[in-house]
């Protein structure tokens, strides 16, 4: 009997952090990569999910001009810190963070789904051209994981239950209100999977969140697998997080 890759023995786990951004992928991410990288080889993670935009206003900022060469940008800024990375032993895995159609008089949606592949995105059309539910729709057809991504922030539409794995309960980016709490209670309220990562953007920012994952878990069909699972152990440093926020909103006062 062949028994599943999670079930080695001999692993140890490591930090992933769930959400981040890179320069040239998302418009609104403003360090380079050899920032992103001192920081999180500085601390201590083993691992990554590039989380970029997909978004009208990020697909026009990448680079190329047809739908194929923007896509092909896309998956190169990956591959490129997927090298970057390899020398510190930090994995790098594909995420996407796609900014839907909703209503946009009462606000906006971003889900963020793992593993879609360059021919997922390459053989549709963009994916910030779905709702909710034809999003949902196509992460269950291809076995992806798919998550809203501060589901309470201020701005935000929180999504409909029914069309999301999971929703990121802890939302370490201190540049906004994210209302934590709500999210946490919200996860617990439907059976969803409860994430928590940095929304890392910038040098200034403090490495907040992640999930501890197994050494093994190597490729993106087994982060999905592993997630899916919903037995892992959330990292979230609140103090920092919630001090962040206090000195963020006294700067905004003045």
């Amino acid at each position: 009997m062949v028994l599943p890759f999670f079930t080695k023995i001999n692993y140890i786990m490591i930090k992933l952090e769930t959400h981040c951004h890179s320069l040239g992928g998302s418009d609104c991410a403003i360090a380079d990569n050899n920032t992103l990288v001192k920081k999180y080889v500085q601390a201590g993670y083993g691992g990554i999910v590039i989380t970029n935009h997909v978004s009208k206003s990020s697909y026009d900022f990448n680079k190329g001009k047809t739908h194929a060469e923007k896509v092909r940008f896309y998956y190169s800024l990956i591959e490129t810190l997927r090298e970057e990375l390899k020398p510190y032993n930090i994995k790098v895995f594909y995420g996407s963070e796609v900014n839907v159609v909703c209503d946009r008089s009462a606000g906006y949606q971003e889900f963020t789904v793992y593993g879609i592949t360059e021919k997922d995105m390459m053989d549709n059309k963009p994916l910030f051209t779905f709702t909710q539910e034809e999003l949902f729709r196509f992460a269950e057809k291809r076995g992806l994981f798919m998550y809203q991504t501060h589901p309470f922030r201020d701005g935000i539409i929180t999504g409909d239950a029914r069309f999301m794995h999971g929703a990121e309960s802890f939302n370490g980016n201190f540049h906004h209100y994210n209302h934590n709490d709500k999210a946490e209670e919200f996860c617990k309220k439907y059976g969803l999977i409860g994430m928590a990562g940095t929304d890392f953007h910038r040098e200034e920012q403090p490495l907040t969140a992640g999930i501890y994952v197994p050494d093994n878990v190597c490729t993106n069909e087994q982060l999905t697998e592993y997630i899916f699972k919903n037995d892992f152990t959330v990292y979230a440093d609140v103090l920092t997080y919630e001090r962040e926020v206090k000195k963020y909103k006294e700067s905004k006062w003045k």
